[in-house]
């Protein structure tokens, strides 16, 4: 019995072992090695007109993309989980493109912009955190949720995850991740679904394993929280640009910025300045993954398949400040939608 039980521990580990450092392909491509862009695109403004309180660093449109992949792979999760469950997601591929995308946009601003030590810190914190989080959610379905899985959402827990998903990903768009609140999931978790019924094996563990992940997010998130207000300031919820007019317009920050600056736009502005910069600015757009799109005089930095739905591409493209009007005037007569437009 104790050389079962040996090899039984032996298998286990060695499996994890293979499910954790087997050689993956990467999923995210570069244009090329290092620096794609032109350098002149990451000149700083030496005399914004911008007042001072409402400039941000130029390297930040870049060193966001990381921050907002976090919000593109629940939206992504919430999709795919109104068709399929989430055991057969492929969360280490979110892993790769996480840090395979961090490491490409931090080639575009090393030796041009001052290191921005604590943006950077910040950034490597909510990586690990997730490669934490997605690796144990992968090696887990792969080993316990495969047992279960019904591969469309019978059960009303699998429901009820779709639904925390597409409401946690609505969110975090808007505010910091860690302000949701997991506890009133929780108990809408317990209230909203029942404990017998068809494929009980699975809503017994789909039961367990979203309040698992439910309660280890209120404790963490909480303790982000008052950290975070500790350490940080809290965020300006608005952007200042400059426009070709004199004019200067307050735009919502985050994920509303990409339509409001459609908006000014589609009235004929050109910006001159956005949070204090003239350098280039960050833009990502999904296509379909057979697009060969000519997008004029914005340079591609990596493009990303969408793992979870080969269709589709992710397109992570840069393009100076004074020529976002025409790229964002361009998506739209192509019937194309800015993903997200990196504001700083």
């Amino acid at each position: 019995m104790k050389r079962l039980y040996f090899l039984t521990l032996c298998s286990t580990v060695l499996a994890a072992c293979i499910f954790f450092f087997k050689k993956r392909e990467a999923t995210t491509i570069p244009t090329g090695d290092g620096l794609v862009i032109p350098k002149e695109w990451l000149a700083a403004n030496k005399g914004p007109v911008t007042p001072t309180k409402d400039c941000r660093p130029g390297d930040q449109t870049f060193l966001t993309y990381p921050e907002w992949f976090l919000v593109f792979s629940p939206q992504e999760q919430a999709d795919y989980f109104k068709t399929h469950t989430a055991t057969s997601f492929p969360f280490m591929s979110h892993v790769s493109q996480m840090w395979e995308g961090y490491r490409i946009v931090n080639d575009q601003i090393k030796g041009n912009f001052p290191v921005n030590s604590g943006y950077q810190w910040m950034i490597r914190v909510i990586n690990s955190s997730s490669t934490v989080e997605y690796s144990i959610k992968a090696w887990y379905e792969t080993i316990v949720g495969r047992i279960t899985d019904t591969g469309i959402p019978l059960t009303d827990e699998d429901k009820f995850d779709a639904a925390f998903t597409s409401d946690y990903a609505d969110f975090i768009r808007d505010r910091p991740w860690y302000e949701f609140d997991f506890k009133s999931q929780l108990e809408k978790l317990w209230s909203s679904t029942s404990f017998f019924g068809d494929h009980f094996f699975r809503k017994l563990e789909r039961k367990y394993m979203l309040t698992s992940e439910l309660i280890v997010k209120y404790i963490y998130g909480k303790i982000i929280g008052m950290g975070t207000k500790e350490v940080y300031d809290e965020a300006l919820p608005t952007t200042v640009a400059i426009m070709d007019n004199g004019q200067m317009e307050v735009l919502p920050r985050y994920d509303k910025f990409g339509a409001a600056a459609l908006g000014l736009a589609q009235k004929g502005l050109n910006f001159e300045e956005i949070a204090g910069n003239t350098s280039a600015i960050l833009i990502s757009v999904i296509v379909p993954s057979n697009a060969n799109e000519d997008l004029g005089k914005a340079k591609i930095v990596f493009t990303q398949p969408v793992s979870s739905a080969p269709e589709k591409k992710r397109v992570v493209l840069a393009v100076p400040v004074h020529d976002l009007s025409e790229l964002l005037l361009e998506f739209d007569r192509k019937k194309m939608k800015a993903e997200h437009v990196f504001d700083y």
